[in-house]
């Protein structure tokens, strides 16, 4: 359903609830539809409408359209045959697992970039590129992944710390600042130990990013900024791996890296050639 990930109805009105069950019985009408024209076929007014779509983060109407019109192409585009959580059997082919989990990932991919919010990612590369200091929280496999972005920004100067490393994340949490970051990769924001640093350092006025597929959360309240990636596997333990979700991570927080390396593109050149260059000259200087 198109509003699941934006609204939770519990706290709609009845007209915001009529508004929300038209668009969505009728999600192929959206990219022509009108302020005018929704108001009539819901019986609502134009000041109704733009207020639900202010309730929902967004500038207006127009706003609220255009990422609707997006979900609407990224549910069209969706391989609803393959799941995300079992793409193959016991009995499946090595060659169509190949097939298969080539089109898992091209589809996780697709629907990352769908999902992935210009103003969101604009926000969270403004967080990082000014904090003093980058504290990364993120466990089990999304911890791998922070490691590869941690390596990442090392080629641009900057040296974020991987808060959860030796179980420091405690000690790590109380020496944030508020000229800081504390960045959050959790595909469900259920971790209870997440939450209380995150609250923690609410209080405390640290500039909070979290990259996630719910931000419907209380922990995802807290946050300054929410990246947003598609959520096609289950929250449950009932899967081979987690191929759909890290897929969707790796490419946020490769997204994430390009903007930073963009911000001082030729000064980062400049560092990658002449690191380049010395890893020759100590190749030439070997007997």
């Amino acid at each position: 359903m198109l509003f699941n990930d934006l609204f939770t109805r519990k706290k709609a009105t009845e007209a915001e609830k009529t508004i929300m069950e038209y668009l969505e019985n009728h999600p192929n009408t959206i990219e022509k539809l009108t302020i005018q024209e929704l108001a009539a076929r819901t019986y609502s007014s134009n000041a109704t409408i733009i207020r639900f779509a202010r309730k929902l983060g967004f500038s207006g109407f127009r706003e609220l359209k255009v990422q609707l019109i997006k979900l609407v192409e990224q549910q069209n585009y969706a391989l609803s045959e393959i799941n995300p959580d079992m793409p193959f059997h016991h009995e499946t082919s090595i060659e169509k697992i190949s097939q298969d989990i080539m089109l898992l990932t091209q589809q996780t991919l697709i629907e990352s970039y769908q999902t992935l919010s210009k103003e969101s990612l604009f926000a969270a590369t403004k967080l990082l590129y000014q904090a003093e200091r980058i504290f990364i929280f993120a466990a089990g496999d999304s911890e791998i992944r922070a490691q590869s972005f941690q390596n990442k920004l090392w080629k641009i100067n900057k040296y974020p710390i991987l808060a959860n490393a030796r179980n420091e994340n405690e000690v790590n949490a109380a020496n944030i600042t508020s000229q800081d970051c504390a960045f959050f990769i959790s595909y469900t924001t259920k971790a209870k130990q997440d939450y209380q640093v995150a609250t923690y350092l609410h209080d405390k006025k640290v500039p909070l990013l979290l990259l996630s597929a719910r931000q419907d959360t209380e922990m995802a309240q807290l946050m300054n900024v929410v990246l947003k990636i598609p959520h096609l596997e289950s929250d449950e333990r009932g899967k081979i791996a987690t191929f759909s979700s890290q897929t969707a991570i790796e490419y946020c927080l490769n997204v994430l890296f390009a903007a930073l390396f963009q911000i001082d593109y030729k000064e980062n050149l400049a560092r990658q050639e002449e690191r380049i260059g010395a890893k020759r000259s100590e190749r030439t200087e070997q007997p």
